[in-house]
């Protein structure tokens, strides 16, 4: 989880609205291990409906809670703080949440919560979302088995880096008949040539 944290701080832009001031500050005290004025300034963002950063900030409120940065670890107050954040879209959140549903971190155990948390981060270009995603078409879990979505989602996950992604595509390919491959390799072309890698998902198709 903790890469997470580190990832949104790198897609960081240097210029910014005034109304994300108050979340750089926050950052910026984070990293001066001040961190409960770092928290003031955080949960601040969270509760202004108008800040552009709102969502970066539950995020990262929930990071600091769930790992205990610099204070007491409080998994109560991480999952009020994902669940936020995810209500917002923010698809770090949704995978952190739904890697806790799967797992029955600090929430009760449910395998469609996560499955639809993770569809909506995979949505919008979480690679590891994408491969878990994936994962649950290929088992049936939290969802009915779909090779096809499978195949694709993890082909998606590839392209994205997720390269543990090949052995799942390998195990497909021995599954199905050759006539079917054929069908999946020429439907998902631009895919296995690597040429466009799509970030949303139709999951209909």
């Amino acid at each position: 989880i903790m890469k997470f944290f580190a990832i949104l701080l790198s897609l960081l832009s240097f210029s910014f609205s005034v109304t994300a001031n108050d979340y750089f500050k926050a950052l910026e005290l984070f990293n001066q291990r001040k961190i409960e004025q770092s928290l003031n300034f955080f949960k601040k963002v969270a509760n202004d409906e108008k800040n552009e950063k709102r969502s970066d900030a539950m995020f990262n409120l929930a990071i600091i809670y769930d790992n205990g940065f610099g204070i007491g670890v409080d998994k109560t107050r991480a999952l009020y703080y994902y669940e936020a954040s995810a209500a917002l879209s923010n698809i770090y959140a949704q995978y952190n949440l739904g890697w806790k549903y799967y797992n029955g971190e600090s929430v009760y155990k449910d395998v469609k919560k996560a499955f639809q948390l993770y569809e909506s981060a995979s949505r919008y270009g979480h690679p590891q979302a994408t491969y878990n995603l994936a994962n649950m078409y290929f088992t049936g879990t939290g969802t009915v088995k779909n090779l096809k979505k499978s195949y694709r989602l993890f082909l998606l996950a590839k392209i994205s880096g997720v390269v543990e992604s090949q052995y799942f595509l390998d195990k497909i390919k021995n599954q199905i008949s050759p006539e079917e491959l054929n069908v999946l390799n020429e439907e998902f072309s631009s895919l296995i040539e690597e040429k466009i890698p799509l970030p949303q998902i139709d999951l209909d198709n």
